[in-house]
């Protein structure tokens, strides 16, 4: 029979505590402790700080010299150095005057505080041995604001050329001329969305949890997995201004608040990204700051919703954003909106609970707001969805526990049980954090496995004694169906896939890494009987890409192998789950099964055959129009069902394991 089980238990008694945590380091009364995950070889840092953000950043980087070089920051380093190698010399070198000029407007407009934290991190990584330059230092801490900014080019200039050039000419020197930006800009939003933070969140009221605290949970979901979860850091900072604040990140993220984190006043905030038109370059001196740090800022000196409310009204940003935010004291969230230099409350809600994701609600946000596919919009809306409607079904049930497993579900609102696509868990969520602020209690995914909330959960209680700053409430892991562990275990595989495809998506041994790994993944879920569009779908998918890369090379041998290959998967697919599927996934079928028979070698192919199919996924694109009229991606994509040559396609076409196209 069917059961739901917990891995260890879930220890929330005050009088239970763990001695785990060892003294490490310490500089000017400045401490860094290690915690031992229970049950685990993973360990959390815990960085106890006497002061505010800069005055306490050179520390962060002395102690952690060796988890910042290979962590988050140098996950962005690789991405970003990935993303320009994707264009040519010629394009690299327009496009680094671009970021050079995009980066010197945030560097103007930003706080002195915030700058002068990046240079006491800097000096303190320099000063432990460290031997990272200082340019590439500072940029890395604005590239994920740059990132949202060359989405919005990409955007702008496919929708108007002209009012596209015109936001670069009007902060940049006009060095760039004709339409030629397009097609770079689009290569480089493609490879600088790994940056992303798309993310789930939940606040959950104290009348709607059985013990009365408000629950306020999020999973960060990143392309930067692989680099974040193995150097997951605690920063406290005591302030004189008598706030004490808690934020959850990694090493070199020292702004960690801007991830997710409490405060001693009640507040417990999180940040979702999202994606605009409109993007904003500059501010006067000093105005503005960039998100993570502005959401950081916010817990080390509001003591107050209004107050934190009151602070990202005045300071702004430059990108799209939600500030997530939730008060113990007056038991209300809220989720503030930014867009560039529009900032507004969407939504807040007193003895109640609210839902995010990645889309814009307000009117006002809503109108410069986007998202890349079809796919994306329906799967930022499905989440939703589904926290909304399972909060409000389990209401006056909801814990720290409970929002554990919601948020490392496997839902799909739109089809059902599924491992990755629309789901609450994503194949690159990279850490879960469940906050109790009243009581200055989270519990975080240690990552020793992924999915990585499918990891040990350990539990944390903020003290005042500076000689063991948190205590170790305990371990749990989310539920699980114990009948299904060879299903749960095949998201693993998934995982795996997709950070392989991250780490080499061009080469043909590269490819046959990943194609590996989503066949271990089929086969696991099979011997529970589970049949996983997302493992098949893009084995397939990939199959074809991988037949275009053979075509480059002029192996139509194999190519045509591939194709076979991809379409005979294709046909199991629709033999086995084509009703259940999702009329966006449906025309995903059809797509590919017609680039497939398009690629195969002229004598090979069946004109009838590939008319059909090009026939097939016409009628089912125009439902999907029909239903969707504003989503300019189907545009796009009608447009290529018309063209006879499929290659160039094919090659540019973004593989996306996370939303599953």
């Amino acid at each position: 029979m069917k059961h739901l089980i917990y891995f260890l238990s879930f220890l929330l008694s005050p009088t239970i505590s763990y001695a785990d945590c060892t003294l490490q380091n310490e500089l000017h009364g400045q401490k860094h402790f290690i915690c031992r995950a229970p049950g685990t070889s993973k360990d959390v840092h815990v960085l106890d700080f006497q002061g505010g953000f800069a005055e306490t950043a050179y520390y962060h980087g002395y102690f952690l010299r060796p988890e910042i070089e290979r962590g988050i920051l140098r996950g962005v380093q690789v991405r970003t150095e990935r993303a320009f190698n994707e264009l040519s010399n010629k394009e690299k070198e327009t496009f680094m005057l671009i970021k050079n000029c995009v980066i010197d407007n945030y560097r103007h407009s930003v706080s002195n505080e915030f700058k002068a934290g990046l240079k006491n991190l800097h000096k303190g990584l320099r000063d432990a041995g460290g031997h990272i330059e200082w340019n590439a230092f500072e940029e890395t801490n604005y590239m994920v604001e740059f990132s949202i900014f060359v989405d919005a080019m990409q955007r702008q200039l496919e929708e108007s050329p002209t009012k596209g050039k015109f936001k670069v000419f009007s902060s940049c020197a006009p060095y760039f001329v004709g339409n030629s930006l397009l097609k770079p800009f689009k290569k480089l939003a493609q490879g600088l969305r790994s940056l992303k933070m798309g993310c789930t969140g939940i606040s959950a009221s104290a009348t709607g949890s059985t013990d009365g605290a408000l629950v306020h949970g999020r999973n960060f979901d990143t392309g930067l997995l692989g680099f974040y979860e193995g150097q997951q850091v605690i920063v406290i900072n005591r302030q004189k201004n008598g706030i004490t604040s808690v934020g959850l990140g990694s090493a070199g993220l020292h702004y960690a608040g801007g991830i997710s984190g409490i405060n001693n006043y009640g507040l417990s905030v999180s940040l979702h990204e999202l994606q605009t038109e409109g993007t904003r370059l500059r501010y006067e001196r000093g105005e503005s700051d960039i998100a993570p740090y502005l959401l950081h800022a916010v817990l080390q000196n509001a003591r107050t919703l209004n107050e934190a409310i009151g602070m990202i009204q005045t300071r702004k940003g430059f990108g799209a954003w939600t500030f997530f935010i939730s008060d113990s004291k007056t038991d209300e969230s809220a989720s503030i909106e930014m867009s560039g230099d529009t900032v507004v409350v969407a939504r807040r809600q007193q003895h109640a609970f609210l839902g995010q994701s990645n889309h814009f609600l307000a009117a006002a946000t809503s109108v410069e707001g986007y998202e890349y596919s079809l796919n994306k919009t329906l799967e930022t809306r499905a989440r939703m969805t589904h926290v909304n409607r399972t909060v409000q079904e389990n209401w006056g049930a909801i814990d720290a526990q409970w929002v554990i497993n919601r948020l490392s579900g496997h839902y799909d609102e739109l089809v059902g049980p599924r491992s990755f696509g629309r789901t609450t868990t994503k194949v690159y969520t990279a850490a879960t954090h469940v906050m109790v602020p009243g009581r200055q209690e989270w519990w975080m995914s240690v990552g020793e496995t992924y999915p990585t909330n499918r990891s040990h959960f350990v539990g944390f209680r903020l003290t005042q004694d500076r000689s063991n700053p948190v205590q170790i409430l305990g371990v749990t892991k989310a539920a699980e169906d114990g009948d299904k562990a060879s299903w749960y275990d095949s998201m693993g595989f998934y995982v795996q896939a997709y950070l392989s495809n991250e780490s080499d998506s061009k080469s043909l041994a590269g490819l046959d890494q990943t194609l590996k790994l989503l066949q271990q993944a089929q086969e696991g879920s099979r011997m529970n009987g589970v049949f996983e569009f997302p493992y098949h779908f893009m084995w397939a998918r990939m199959k074809v890409y991988r037949a275009a890369r053979a075509i480059l090379l002029g192996d139509r041998a194999t190519a045509f192998a591939d194709l076979t290959e991809a379409q005979e998967k294709i046909r199991e697919i629709t033999e086995t789950a084509y009703a259940s599927l999702h009329p966006y996934e449906q025309f995903q079928l059809a797509l590919w099964n017609f680039r497939a028979e398009t690629l195969k070698p002229q004598a090979k192919t069946n004109k009838n055959v590939q008319h059909a199919s090009r026939v097939q996924a016409q009628t089912l694109l125009a439902g999907l129009i029909k239903k969707h009229p504003q989503q300019r991606e189907l545009y796009d994509l009608r447009w290529s069902l018309q063209q006879t040559e499929q290659l160039d396609i094919v090659l540019d076409a973004d593989i996306r394991l996370g939303t599953v196209e």
